[in-house]
């Protein structure tokens, strides 16, 4: 006994069909419906500092250029650039051989002067008082023998002019004697002579005044130098300081005394703490930007002389505040506010926000929005009105 078989379609093709369709509308359905899935940022309650960014370069409080204030030839220049010297620091030696020279003839003098011209000029000074003395008994002698007609009035005139003579002789040599005697015009002359001559002989060894870093070398052992000229330049110890160009659109969020951190492109992980301490009062009309200075009170030695590096001043602080990344704002133009596209209800919605703080990539929303709200990212959001169904979060 046979089983019949069930009979088959008479056109398989069409339930294929109605299949394939059926299948169709359960997949894209609820998109034709409900809208495409979008991923979202969350408005969200956190920290946020505003910061003004800028490019700069460092710059030492003061240049110094350490030089010779004589004529002479350098003989040493025992710096070398990135060398630190403390004040009082050799910074060169130049040939002294006529300083040295001149001091030692002053000397030389000062030595004649008190072993031999002192001592010589004391004793004509006594030998001229004796005269003196005998020329005037000689002379009152002869005064009391004219009175009593003993001698001509010759002798009398003769001795009376040899008195006057003995007397002149005895002031010349009592003055040579003060001159050349203790604390005398001669003695003061000769030491202030090896005074300066050692002055002279002291210019000849350059010493840094100030301490600071060695910049570049100036002059080599061989060369002249000249007053005005430097020897080594020097960038004087202190709070270094960043030099920056920012945007005039943030001007009004600049006031001095802001901290701010600052990171040399060549040790991007470093953030050294300094501060706003200078805001130039006039704009660059050429390129809209104004002058900034930040100084690095506590620079370490990786941050050397005209290195360009990064400065974030800040602008604001909040420890709470509604934030949303930056390309989910859409900026005020005109008298139109700032917005956000925002999912309410299921659809796109253009919702005008209020904006605070605005840090590296996020920005403060003080009205508009509520913490925990979607919003699209800018980029390829789909038209206002339309509905949408959130995929995930953005962040």
């Amino acid at each position: 006994m046979h089983t019949a078989m069930p009979a088959l379609p008479k056109h398989p093709w069409r339930w294929i069909a109605a299949a394939l369709l059926l299948l169709f509308l359960v997949v894209r359905l609820p998109g034709w419906w409900f809208g495409p899935e979008v991923t979202v940022y969350r408005v969200e309650a956190r920290p946020i500092i505003a910061n003004v960014v800028a490019t700069g370069r460092v710059e030492s409080p003061s240049r110094v250029l350490i030089g010779s204030e004589i004529v002479g030839t350098v003989v040493e220049r025992p710096v070398f650039e990135g060398q630190h010297l403390a004040a009082g620091a050799l910074v060169a030696r130049l040939d002294d051989a006529n300083e040295q020279a001149a001091l030692a003839e002053a000397e030389a003098a000062l030595a004649q002067l008190l072993e031999r011209d002192r001592p010589a000029d004391a004793a004509l000074r006594d030998e001229a008082r004796a005269r003196a003395v005998q020329a005037g008994r000689d002379a009152e002698r002869l005064v009391a023998l004219a009175e009593r007609r003993l001698v001509a009035t010759d002798r009398v005139e003769q001795a009376e002019q040899a008195r006057r003579i003995a007397v002149a002789a005895l002031a010349a040599a009592e003055a040579r004697a003060r001159a050349s005697g203790p604390a005398g015009s001669s003695e003061r002359l000769l030491r202030e002579r090896i005074a300066a001559a050692r002055a002279a002989l002291e210019q000849t060894v350059v010493r840094t005044r100030v301490s600071g870093t060695v910049l570049r070398r100036l002059a080599e052992p061989g060369d002249v130098v000249q007053p005005g000229r430097g020897i080594v330049e020097l960038a004087r110890d202190g709070s270094t300081l960043v030099v920056a160009q920012v945007d005039e659109r943030n001007l009004d969020r600049l006031v001095e005394d802001l901290p701010a951190l600052v990171s040399p492109d060549a040790f991007p992980q470093q953030r050294l703490p300094g501060r706003l301490v200078f805001l130039a009062p006039a704009v660059d009309p050429q390129t809209g930007t104004v002058e900034v200075r930040v100084e690095v009170p506590d620079a370490p030695p990786t941050l050397r002389q005209d290195m360009t590096v990064s400065v974030d001043i800040e602008v604001g602080r909040r420890e709470r505040a509604l934030v949303l990344p930056i390309d989910a704002i859409e900026a005020a133009r005109g008298d139109a506010p700032a917005q956000v596209l925002a999912i309410r209800e299921g659809r796109v919605k253009r919702v005008p926000v209020t904006l605070g703080l605005r840090g590296l990539d996020r920005v403060e929303v003080i009205e508009g929005l509520a913490e925990g709200e979607a919003v699209l990212p800018l980029a390829n959001a789909p038209a206002p009105g339309r509905r949408v169904r959130i995929a995930r979060d953005g962040g």
